[in-house]
């Protein structure tokens, strides 16, 4: 699954327990009441993902490829240990712990060692989903049967096109994910992931979280980021996107470097509070090859140009739309607007 090993960020959340039901049958009958349901369905199952032990198998729907993978996931008095391997095509595996993430790659015998995460297969929730409010709508849309399990589906709808949607099937016993659907702002799956197999509380033995492959005779690198230089104020960047949706601001600026031996680019992200998109300017070398026009790679959308001999790459887990925009708007702060 090549998508969720290529860009971006785990769960966690906690929520008050359920009213007695006179309350909740009055609560049912406003908008206001529906959301406040459904944030407490999403924020136990932020919860559940994170606190429980868990050993399962589930399938990933994107861009018309059926792929399998297996997680399993232990919490313990030194923190979360888990790991997750492809169980089709090559034998990818990813290993995470409080400290470092360890990607195995086997189609070019590499091994990656840093502390950004890889994309993940279940979305991540953010804690105050209140503040997405005006941008996605909170819906409790039922009960349904999945993989066995009765579970109360709930979805986060997006009231424009510039951002994703999802569905949420969560297990009304355990509040575990059982599957989940990224949607369009039309609510047409983009990709799908649900658990065909699940075993949660059982003990898991340390020998199945580590790793089937040694590494013996693959490439090893550490994930670094270039320090800025320290004249420069690392929390202002240079260059910034002047054309953004509704309620995306920027919440993190550093330098990166982008390729071994290559300068260091400036990497700032922008977020609505659920969707998150990363900006990159780097001044593209003479024997640089350019990057420019569309990129999709399942719900990831990228878009790049040349903009006075540097690089401009918009990537993301949002419609192609909104990668274009905000990718043409970029300008040095010293300017006013975009360009064409």
């Amino acid at each position: 699954m090549c998508a969720w090993l290529a860009v971006k960020g785990t769960l966690k959340a906690r929520t008050e327990c359920l009213r007695g039901l006179a309350v909740l049958l009055l609560a049912a009958s406003t908008p206001v009441a529906v959301a406040e349901t459904a944030r407490q369905w999403l924020d136990e199952m932020s919860s559940a993902l994170q606190t429980l032990d868990y050993d399962g198998t589930f399938v990933y729907l994107h861009d018309g490829k059926l792929e399998a993978m297996r997680i399993i996931h232990q919490v313990d008095a030194a923190g979360e240990r888990e790991r997750l391997v492809s169980l089709t095509g090559s034998a990818r595996e990813v290993l995470r712990d409080d400290k470092a993430v360890t990607c195995i790659m086997p189609d070019n015998k590499s091994v990656t060692v840093g502390q950004s995460r890889p994309r993940q297969p279940f979305p991540v929730v953010p804690r105050d989903l209140g503040s997405v409010s005006h941008y996605y709508l909170l819906e409790d849309l039922g009960d349904d049967r999945m993989a066995g399990h009765m579970t109360r589906v709930i979805a986060i709808t997006p009231k424009d096109d510039y951002r994703y949607g999802y569905r949420f099937w969560i297990d009304k016993d355990t509040r575990m994910l059982l599957k989940s659907d990224l949607t369009t702002a039309d609510s047409i799956p983009i990709e799908q992931v649900m658990f065909t197999r699940l075993g949660i509380g059982a003990e898991i033995s340390d020998e199945e979280l580590e790793p089937s492959l040694t590494g013996e005779g693959y490439s090893w690198r550490r994930q670094e980021n270039v320090r800025p230089d320290p004249v420069v104020d690392p929390g202002t960047p240079a260059w910034h996107v002047a054309r953004l949706p509704d309620g995306f601001e920027l919440t993190h600026f550093q330098h990166k470097r982008m390729r071994q031996g290559g300068a260091a680019a400036e990497h700032m992200v922008y977020s609505d509070g659920l969707a998150t998109v990363s900006v990159y300017v780097e001044q593209l070398s003479a024997a640089g090859e350019a990057f420019n026009g569309l990129s999709t790679m399942g719900a990831v959308n990228a878009y790049g140009l040349l903009l006075n001999g540097h690089q401009v790459t918009v990537v993301g887990e949002v419609p192609p739309v909104t990668v274009e925009m905000m990718a043409r708007s970029v300008a040095r702060r010293s300017q006013v607007g975009g360009h064409d």
